[in-house]
Formats: C-alpha cells, sequence, structure tokens
C-alpha cells in the first residue's frame, strides 16, 4: 500500500471513530446542531471525498 494512501486511511479512519464517539457521549439533545457539530460533518465528507478521489486515481 502506497504510503500517501495509508496516511489518509488512517485519517478518515479516526475521523470516524472520534464522529462516533463524539455521536455516544451524552450532551444535549440539540449538541449535532451546533457549529462545531456541522463543521466536524463537513471536515469527515470532505476527507472521504479526498479518499476515494486518491483511491480511484490509484487504480
Amino acid at each position: 500500500m502506497n504510503t500517501n494512501t495509508g496516511f489518509w486511511v488512517g485519517m478518515s479512519a479516526g475521523l470516524v471513530a472520534g464522529a462516533a464517539l463524539g455521536m455516544m457521549t451524552p450532551h444535549g439533545k440539540d449538541s449535532m446542531k451546533t457549529q462545531v457539530g456541522k463543521s466536524i460533518h463537513k471536515l469527515g465528507v470532505a476527507v472521504d471525498h479526498a479518499v476515494d478521489n486518491i483511491v480511484s486515481e490509484m487504480r
């Protein structure tokens, strides 16, 4: 596996794990509507797209 791909896969796995932990921790019921929650979601989507592009270019 290319080290660049390994880096991006690791980054995305870390973001997914962090998002899952963040959703499971008890907060107020409106916590995902906050600006921070929206920013984390957008970051996760952006990394997901970047990983998909890198993997598709490798094929």
